[in-house]
């Protein structure tokens, strides 16, 4: 009898832990509901499209924002948007778990086990076993470019510690912040550097080039002045390899005035030292989607207006008259949408488009897209050899709690730290120096001058 009795209790526990072995399509065909609370095994692989504090977006497939897919939404036509919009909600399951900080958008999950807790939902105590994506240090292929340049949205650069829309408020976190935008953009090698979202006035692009030269080791940078006075204000900005290149014209801005949105568009002309070859950079940094969508929309397509406006006046009154523009920066729009359209009617090529319609340079609630642009006028698109997003800070998990780990935030860094930051720094963090030193990824444009 007694041994009838653990028999029993034997095969009851072991049918409390059998784990049904499902696909997403079995789950997706009113699987969530049958096995509602129920632990599973998901044998379709699973790719991380989002992270955050308490959870993991999941998709079988990387997932796109639908306006940089969705055809004709530029016309008014939102058929594919819709379809998009749903086709993303029924991919996506939310697993609620630990925080995973080294996990890394794009890693691939298999055989997950979970517990279904809603539709599209699941919750785990344990740490997910994956095959983490690893962003490669290796520079992407610009063909037989002569001249490498980099627009890159550094994500609130401020001489002074703060700064707008940023909590880097102690000298350590400052200085560690620095060391990591410098030693990424030294290492990408580029002969232009493109900035957007930097400090208005000289002090936080001068900061920026000195730490660069120091790594370096000579006076290779300079940075283009823009005789504007500091202020907690975002603007955009130029360093370049005074090796390679030389500025000519005058930098012009939107506005001549000190308005708070006139340093966000700014037109510089580059000559190649080797060669006296030129040509023009458009850098603008577009207002971000806040408020509703109609306000944004207006606001950027406001923005778009100013920036061609811009162009025709330098060339109206002489200021510059050599055809090849590059336009670059951060324009917060995805390809698909009005203020992207309006750029391309204009007459410019879209470089991107043509080089890696694929790519991303952002992403935003488990969907990536480009919100970076490169554009170029027919003649300079005979000059761009390739352009290629660089992915060193979309894929990378980025949350408080990773920063405070990680010594990027300074929890353990003296306030007022100052010289080698690299002592108070993990090894963790010395590892990822090059990576998540922004949201948004850079983008590499190659040039092949006079070609």
């Amino acid at each position: 009898m007694k041994r009838l009795f653990f028999i029993l209790i034997a095969a009851v526990t072991v049918s409390a832990n059998a784990i049904e072995r499902v696909s997403f399509d079995e789950l997706q065909a009113g699987g969530w509901e049958r096995l509602h609370g129920q632990t599973v095994q998901i044998t379709t692989p699973l790719i991380v499209c989002g992270t955050f504090r308490d959870s993991i977006v999941l998709a079988p497939e990387r997932l796109y924002v639908p306006e940089e897919r969705a055809r004709g939404l530029a016309q008014g036509d939102s058929t594919d948007y819709y379809r998009l919009v749903r086709h993303n909600s029924l991919l996506k399951i939310r697993l609620v778990c630990a925080p995973q900080y080294d996990l890394n958008l794009g890693a691939t999950i298999k055989n997950l086990k979970a517990t279904i807790v809603g539709t599209r939902a699941l919750q785990t105590g344990r740490r997910p076993a994956w095959r983490n994506y690893r962003p490669r240090k290796q520079l992407p292929s610009l063909g037989d470019a002569d001249v490498v340049v980099c627009s890159a949205n550094i994500q609130n650069f401020f001489f002074h510690q703060g700064g707008y829309a940023t909590k880097r408020n102690t000298m350590g976190q400052h200085e560690l912040q620095t060391l990591k935008v410098a030693s990424a953009l030294r290492h990408i090698r580029a002969d232009l550097y493109a900035l957007c979202e930097v400090e208005k006035g000289e002090s936080a692009p001068a900061e920026l080039t000195a730490k660069m030269n120091e790594l370096a080791d000579n006076d290779q940078y300079a940075f283009v002045r823009t005789g504007k006075t500091d202020g907690d204000t975002i603007s955009v900005g130029f360093i370049y390899d005074q090796h390679v290149l030389r500025p000519f014209g005058k930098l012009l801005f939107a506005y001549p005035d000190s308005n708070i949105y006139c340093c966000r568009f700014a037109l510089q002309g580059f000559e190649q030292l080797q060669t006296g070859e030129r040509f023009v950079v458009s850098l603008n940094h577009l207002r971000s989607k806040r408020g509703t969508s109609e306000e944004s929309l207006k606001k950027r397509m406001a923005n778009v207006d100013m920036m061609l406006a811009m162009i025709r006046r330098a060339y109206s009154d002489s200021t510059y008259t050599d055809p090849d523009i590059l336009m670059i920066g951060d324009f917060n729009s995805y390809t698909q949408e009005l203020p992207i359209q309006a750029v391309v009617e204009a007459g410019f090529r879209d470089m991107l488009m043509r080089d890696d319609s694929l790519g991303y340079s952002y992403s935003y609630k488990g969907e990536c897209g480009y919100l970076d642009r490169v554009f170029a006028t027919p003649s300079m698109a005979l000059q761009v050899t390739a352009a290629h997003p660089l992915h060193w800070n979309t894929d990378y998990y980025y949350s408080a709690a990773y920063y405070s780990k990680y010594n990027f935030k300074g929890n353990r860094i003296p306030q007022h730290a100052t010289g080698n930051i690299r002592k108070y720094m993990s090894r963790a963090a010395r590892r990822n120096l090059l990576f998540r030193y922004s949201d948004h990824d850079p983008l590499l444009i190659g040039l092949r001058l006079g070609k």
